[in-house]
């Protein structure tokens, strides 16, 4: 079986050196292969790593290192090459708009009382929120237009309501710009807003999508309360500085801590899931290594840690079951796990494989949204309540901010 890796290495270096052999002492190549190509691995000789270049900038073939004392420079991966870019997209197969445009589905934490409040004429969004109450067994609505906020703030409601919500706002730009939504290149969610954007992009009924979402929501509710969890909130510092500071919260900790990187979300922004005294420890070391902020979240839980495994476990299953009845998308689907694109036409097996990942392994939305703006999105739209991915855009990116539009419901 041919084994990927890609490289993770050599960053600030513009990727990692090449040598003709196998000896250290080989002749060095002239260019380097870059970071975050994928290679192929012909052989492998302790820490030495002969490869052939699949996709990426670089010598062809060569040997590289896949460490240095203190980091990896490569690392095994089952990514798959990334496909080029559709020549038409969406529901009849049209070509894309001028300017393309990516759609993006807020996720947890954008959730506010009063949320839809505006949305109860729509016939589209009265005909979800019908469907809602057989599912759910209860009137998200409800719950969105009058609270409590403590309530609407639990995991289990919250989901629904924001996929809903996010799903409500594409209702509500297909009536201001049908060919927005038709002929988009890409929709991608964060974390949650995954699942509104799969739904979107074709691959799922609202049906099928909302039963995913409530048992995704009363698993992580669940998996939540084993054991005290706690999320912490991270700017200013970049991950060499931030990482060391994880392994030594761990550490401190001893047997059993859990400390990792849940959402990489702008440049030095992260939020980080863990057990308490992990997380606490790292809030210290993070203050005392010049962070901007180090901020406890008000979170239910450690979300997309291995904290999350026995959700994952559950979500795992229920996807099994779903997966019959999904179809490839219609649009480009980025997806958190990987930042790698699903082109239309994709095999559900692969979208239904990265959400078996999502809940255990961090959220990689800036190298998403970057690749995004590299694959030749010009136009974004925040699609669902508050400005929560409009308010990083700017951080990742000011020129696609300047002209980010807002889809508020």
């Amino acid at each position: 079986m041919v084994q990927m890796w890609e490289v993770v290495g050599g960053a600030d270096k513009g990727g990692i050196i090449v040598r003709d052999g196998q000896e250290i002492s080989s002749a060095q190549k002239s260019e380097r292969l870059s970071t975050g190509a994928l290679i192929e691995e012909i052989t492998l000789v302790g820490e030495r790593l002969n490869y052939k270049l699949i996709q990426g900038t670089g010598p062809a073939e060569g040997w590289v290192g896949i460490k240095l004392p203190t980091k990896d420079l490569c690392i095994r991966t089952d990514k798959k090459p990334r496909q080029p870019k559709p020549e038409t997209v969406g529901p009849k197969n049209e070509p894309h708009l001028d300017e393309p445009v990516a759609l993006l589905f807020p996720g947890q934490g954008s959730q506010y009382v009063g949320m839809m409040k505006d949305m109860g004429e729509v016939p589209a969004v009265v005909a979800m929120l019908e469907k809602a109450k057989t599912i759910l067994g209860y009137d998200i609505l409800d719950i969105c237009l009058n609270g409590p906020e403590s309530k609407l703030e639990e995991t289990k409601y919250c989901q629904p309501a924001m996929f809903i919500g996010g799903l409500a706002g594409l209702e509500k730009l297909k009536e201001e710009n049908i060919d927005a939504v038709n002929r988009a290149s890409i929709m991608a969610g964060l974390s949650l807003g995954e699942y509104t954007a799969l739904c979107a992009a074709g691959v799922m009924s609202f049906e099928d999508g909302l039963k995913l979402v409530k048992l995704r929501g009363e698993a992580m509710q669940e998996a939540a309360g084993q054991g005290k969890q706690l999320m912490l909130s991270v700017a200013g510092l970049d991950r060499a500085k931030l990482d060391p500071l994880i392994e030594k919260a761990k550490a401190k900790e001893g047997a059993g801590a859990v400390c990792s990187v849940a959402n990489e979300l702008f440049p030095a922004g992260v939020s980080i899931g863990g057990t308490e005294k992990a997380i606490n420890t790292l809030k210290e070391l993070a203050e005392a290594h010049g962070a901007m902020q180090a901020k406890v979240l008000k979170t239910a839980g450690a979300f997309h840690t291995a904290l999350m495994q026995p959700a994952q476990d559950k979500l795992s299953a229920a996807l099994d079951e779903i997966q019959p009845n999904m179809k490839p998308p219609l649009h480009t689907v980025w997806m958190n796990a990987t930042a790698e694109p699903i082109r239309p036409g994709a095999d559900v097996a692969d979208i239904v494989a990265n959400l078996k990942k999502q809940l255990t392994n961090a959220v990689k939305w800036e190298s998403s949204v970057q690749d995004m703006i590299k694959d030749g999105i010009v136009q974004f739209y925040e699609v669902g309540p508050m400005k929560q991915l409009t308010a990083m855009m700017k951080r990742i990116d000011v020129k696609p901010w300047k002209k980010m539009k807002k889809i508020e419901v």
